[in-house]
């Protein structure tokens, strides 16, 4: 049964990216044909049609490699020589679209070869804009979706509260190729449970989320002899804001950065396992955990971390709030328990007092434009840090089909809320993608007529192609690539 929900969830995850690539290219494709542009082709994916069809002159395909998709604009594509400002023999050549074709008549042949009709300025930057337009359009519509019907989120996702402080973490070394434990930054600088960040390296932060990227894609480093990479983290504690440098540690294999700590949470008992020490002891669902020994816990992770540190049949005082946060509070004596637990390939001892946990949900209602210039200022963080050697963002970090559908499956398993704001972040993110002034992308032919426009005549055909089959070969070997970290982060 396992397998049919799997694979429902993938299905729902391709049709999901299906569908925002095709939002994508009907932008570009209404656009043309408003503008009076030739249409060839509507593909969603590249290569080889898997099946198609022709209709009122336009072939409608979905093709074998699903990194995207196209219009087939002729007299956008390869500019002057499409336009018709070319000698006789160059418009013997094929565009950078077209199939390899033979077969016709004569006069079939002859009307290929005819100059195709000039297209201004104003139709280049139209329909090459429009793309991503339609994507925001789509993002737009959909977090309208969340907003009218509330968007569920743990309480410790809003937060910029900190509700745990890890003792130890794992630094990645990359001569052993292995990790090795060390003192978590965050105990080092000496932040506490309780401290409420205001700013990473001086930039305002607005949930937890926000924290961490700003952490991972900070570009402030040290003027050591030997620099380190620094966040520098404005807290506020006790109604005074401090000011606390933070040196990341590298974590894992892919080298991101971390610090060891993680947000403040209220959590609930929601399950109790039978003949362990929270059922004998009398606790309940829905209780509330609020402190241990009279020590205030911040977050599940809190107290996982704290039943470590007691001893061995060590009696512990449990203090909580019966059915939750309007309940009496009441403590409870419990003594842990020793049980091995397999994590991964190791296995581990840990003290257990038998429960899992539900954390607190909070129905937010998010400003469509709000949420989307969100989402536009964490691509702008990842880009920006793709490019800088101080930050942590590597070209392994990114995503590509594979990654993308791998979380569509994981964000419908969970719920169709979470479905459609994963999708809102996917078309944000192609849009602001898609701009990029690269030849192929819809910014590059931007660039291209521009530079056109200033020029006043076509640039040389040689160049065009050139450097267009040249990004080809790139995008494809880009997507190659991230598709190899893809499936090592699944595999």
């Amino acid at each position: 049964m396992s397998f049919f929900y799997d694979f429902a969830f993938l299905l729902i995850a391709l049709l999901a990216l299906g569908f925002t690539i095709f939002i994508h290219e009907l932008g570009h494709f209404l656009a043309a044909r408003r503008r009076g542009l030739i249409v060839k082709r509507f593909s969603i994916g590249f290569g080889p049609k898997i099946f198609g069809w022709e209709k009122n002159g336009v072939e409608y395909r979905i093709s074998i490699f699903p990194f995207g998709g196209y219009v087939a604009l002729p007299q956008l594509a390869d500019m002057g020589r499409l336009e018709g400002e070319n000698e006789q023999t160059e418009e013997n050549k094929l565009s950078a679209w077209d199939d390899i074709e033979e077969e016709g008549t004569d006069d079939t042949k002859q009307k290929k070869q005819e100059p195709l009709k000039k297209i201004s300025y104003a139709d280049k930057m139209i329909v090459s804009v429009m793309g991503a337009v339609f994507n925001i359009l789509l993002a737009f519509a959909l977090s309208s979706v969340l907003w009218f019907f509330g968007y569920e989120r743990r309480d410790g996702e809003l937060t910029t509260k900190i509700g745990y402080i890890a003792d130890t973490v794992e630094r990645w070394n990359p001569i052993i190729e292995d990790s090795e434990t060390v003192t978590s930054p965050a105990k080092k600088a000496g932040l506490i449970q309780g401290d409420e960040v205001v700013a990473v390296d001086g930039n305002p932060v607005e949930d937890f989320m926000d924290v961490q990227s700003r952490i991972v894609t900070g570009k402030l480093v040290t003027t050591e002899q030997r620099p380190r990479r620094l966040s520098q983290l404005t807290v506020l504690r006790n109604g005074e804001e401090k000011e606390i440098d933070v040196f990341p540690e590298v974590f894992g294999n892919e080298e991101i950065r971390i610090i060891g700590i993680g947000p403040k949470e209220t959590f609930f008992i929601k399950e109790l396992q039978p003949d362990m020490p929270a059922v004998k002891a009398g606790l309940e669902p829905g209780d509330q955990i609020l402190s241990v020994d009279g020590n205030k816990i911040f977050s599940f992770a809190h107290l996982v971390d704290y039943l470590m540190k007691v001893k061995d049949e060590q009696e512990i005082a449990l203090t909580v709030r019966k059915g939750g946060e309007s309940g009496i509070e009441q403590t409870y004596n419990l003594i842990p328990i020793v049980k091995e637990m397999k994590i991964g390939d190791s296995v581990s001892k840990r003290k257990l007092i038998g429960f899992s946990p539900e954390f607190k949900s909070i129905t937010t209602y998010p400003n469509p434009l709000v949420l989307i210039i969100s989402r536009v200022k964490d691509m702008y963080h990842t880009l920006t840090g793709l490019v800088s050697t101080q930050s942590d963002v590597k070209l392994r970090n990114m995503s590509g089909p594979v990654g993308i559908v791998n979380n569509l499956s994981i964000f419908a398993s969970i719920g169709f809320k979470k479905l459609l704001w994963f999708v809102v972040f996917i078309n944000v993110n192609l849009a602001i993608l898609n701009l990029l002034p690269i030849p192929v992308l819809d910014g590059g032919h931007m660039v291209f007529a521009t530079i056109e426009k200033l020029r006043g005549k076509p640039l040389p055909l040689p160049f065009l192609e050139r450097s267009q089959m040249l990004f080809i070969v790139l995008l494809f070997s880009f997507m190659l690539y991230v598709t190899f970290f893809d499936f090592q982060r699944l595999f």
